[in-house]
């Protein structure tokens, strides 16, 4: 009889931040961080097409809801466990730093930028309240090509590229209403770095971030993120929510943590909704004991490595190999002929140029590659202290 039951599951974040569609069942929302109300619909009636059973997922605990109609209980389970920053317990960016990071560690924040900066011409541009559309689409494009890149290399599948049909129809109008920023790094006119993050409340969601590859000796996300701190005192938001996932670097940054929260919600006015309520209560309860337990003896590891196997990308590219020497040059034209690194052929040059450069703190516009005429596949490289000489193996 419990599977005639109209039964529905509900993606809280998708509701609340993608869509910012009316909550069902929830007729207030309360943030008890920034001890606000976030949304009231006091004269909403639960009138779900006979709907007697509901689960919400993905919901943050610091949010609380209430619903009105008496006739419905909601039962709440603790899932998995998500990481923020509680940006109002600092006086700013500085302070956040000081109070997070040792000062050789800020060092290295301020080396990063600076060594950035030095190599290359970098321009910096937050897109809040309006963005031209055919700037959109360009950015998206190359949104896009810079997860497939980064994916691609680690050889595994990315979970947001099958949603990406959604994020470039909901950030647009979201970043025109001002419910969305979009933070760019540029490289002359080239993005480098790509995030969206979304915002409701005096919260900012870190939705969706990507880098390109080849400027990862830069520390591009270090970079960026500080810079959306300085955005984010600015604009008077309180909570930098990290979302989901064990990441490394939310280790790093986060300064607190909280639960998403499963909501079972049933209409206690028909017995077979508290039967299904109660049962469906009960079996993610169970799980989600289950899953603590095998995370003490570190199964949880053992099974995501099996999902990173399991869905693998066997298109990930063999690695390109270098060896690097120093080389006594004098007359370049005479062994090799000039080649810009921007022309598509030469692109695998860049990461390793990229991180000479970052080694010498030199400006790419004062290097000069040759490739060899002598020499299958090496160039040299004129420009930093000292001539240097790269010899590729390309794996077949």
């Amino acid at each position: 009889m419990l599977k005639h039951l109209k039964t529905k599951k509900l993606d809280m974040l998708s509701i609340f931040l993608e869509n910012r569609n009316a909550l069902p069942f929830y007729n207030t929302l309360f943030n008890t961080i920034s001890d606000k109300a976030i949304y009231k619909n006091e004269d909403r009636q639960l009138n779900n097409s006979n709907l007697e059973v509901a689960c919400v997922y993905d919901f943050p605990d610091y949010l609380q809801g209430a619903v009105k109609d008496p006739k419905w209980k909601v039962n709440t389970i603790n899932s998995f466990k998500g990481s923020m920053i509680l940006l109002k317990n600092y006086s700013g960016v500085e302070d956040y730093l000081k109070c997070n990071f040792s000062s050789k560690r800020r060092s290295k924040f301020r080396t990063y930028q600076k060594r950035l900066e030095s190599v290359f011409n970098i321009t910096y541009k937050t897109y809040y309240g309006h963005i031209e559309l055919e700037e959109y689409k360009s950015l998206f494009k190359v949104f896009r090509s810079l997860i497939e890149s980064r994916f691609a290399e680690k050889g595994v599948k990315n979970y947001d590229l099958t949603r990406w049909d959604v994020y470039y129809k909901i950030a647009y109008p979201l970043i025109q209403k001002k419910e969305a920023a979009l933070f760019v790094i540029y490289h002359n006119n080239q993005p480098i770095s790509v995030c969206l993050n979304l915002i409701r409340g005096q919260v900012i969601y870190g939705y969706i971030r990507a880098y390109d590859i080849d400027y990862s000796k830069f520390h591009l996300g270090f970079i960026d993120f500080i810079k959306q701190l300085h955005w984010c005192y600015k604009n008077n938001i309180y909570v930098f929510d990290l979302l989901k996932g064990n990441y490394p670097y939310k280790a790093q940054l986060a300064d607190g943590s909280y639960y998403f929260q499963k909501h079972v919600i049933y209409n206690t006015g028909n017995f077979m909704s508290i039967v299904c309520g109660q049962l469906m209560s009960l079996r993610i309860k169970v799980f989600y004991k289950l899953v603590n337990v095998l995370k003490k003896y570190h199964v949880d590891k053992l099974y995501h490595a099996f999902l990173n196997y399991r869905y693998r990308d066997n298109s990930k590219p063999s690695p390109i190999n270098h060896t690097l020497t120093i080389a006594n040059i004098h007359n370049f034209e005479s062994i090799g002929v000039k080649v810009r690194l921007n022309d598509e052929q030469y692109a695998f040059l860049k990461r390793p140029i990229y991180n000479l450069l970052y080694k010498h703190s030199k400006p790419i516009d004062k290097v000069e590659i040759f490739k060899s005429t002598t020499e299958i596949d090496t160039f040299y490289i004129k420009g930093i202290e000292h001539i240097q000489k790269i010899s590729f193996q390309f794996h077949k």
